[in-house]
């Protein structure tokens, strides 16, 4: 048990480095925070990456993110979050089968169609995408798993990585587009099993409600049968 107790403060450690995300809860009597209309910045243009194509699938993905315009010295900046200086036209990175970046949706194109459409009509805030070519090459699925935020959750108008991270599950088709953590629970990590084509997922719980994720709070563990054409959500105890 101090072992297991360990691992966990451990695994906190490390996530307390990056940017922690908050929440605002409901002070009426109704429950229901309002909903805030977000902000629109006036130096962030969207702009396409390149196609990104998987060996053997049947769809291209464009992402579509923000690049942020500023003047210096009477000359146009440019910066996206795929790159570095004073000029990138990038708004994320690809490595391997993982794409990370600021993506404000990704348009998909069938390999036999000149038609372009959204994975999702949702209004999202994708921070990363990856296709899972593991699960491809054992059961034939093409499947993307993204963390995305999709709601302002500091209540300032804006979805950034200070909004809690959620995780998603999709077909490349954008067919089954799925959520998968629960609401107002931070993704802490994820990971896929081969052996029995699971994926499994942790993720934290503000259950003391002072907007803050902290070693205080709970942590969840679940998991997905990806053969399960419903992506079912289930929680598990591992600790007994």
């Amino acid at each position: 048990m101090k072992t297991i107790l360990l691992a966990l403060s451990v695994s906190l450690l490390f996530w307390s480095c990056d940017t922690k995300p908050t929440v605002v809860y409901p002070t009426d009597d109704n429950g229901q925070v309002g909903e805030q209309a977000l902000i629109v910045d006036s130096t962030l243009v969207l702009t396409g990456d390149l196609p990104v194509y998987f060996d053997s699938t049947d769809y291209l993905l464009f992402p579509i993110g923000e690049i942020r315009v500023s003047s210096r010295a009477g000359s146009k900046l440019y910066l996206g979050s795929g790159g570095s200086g004073d000029f990138s036209f990038s708004s994320g990175y690809l490595s391997g089968s993982s794409y990370t970046g600021s993506l404000s949706k990704i348009m998909i194109q069938h390999l036999d169609s000149s038609n372009f459409r959204p994975i999702t009509e949702q209004h999202l805030k994708i921070r990363s995408f990856q296709f899972l070519e593991s699960i491809r090459k054992k059961t034939g699925q093409q499947l993307v798993v993204m963390t995305v935020t999709d709601r302002d959750t500091n209540n300032d108008g804006k979805l950034t990585n200070d909004d809690i991270e959620s995780l998603y599950l999709s077909h490349l088709s954008g067919q089954n587009f799925k959520k998968l953590t629960f609401e107002l629970q931070e993704l802490l990590d994820w990971k896929i099993l081969i052996v029995n084509k699971r994926l499994y997922f942790r993720t934290l719980e503000d259950i003391d409600k002072n907007g803050e994720f902290d070693k205080k709070d709970k942590i969840h563990h679940f998991l997905i049968d990806l053969t399960d054409p419903d992506f079912k959500v289930v929680e598990y105890n591992s600790l007994g």
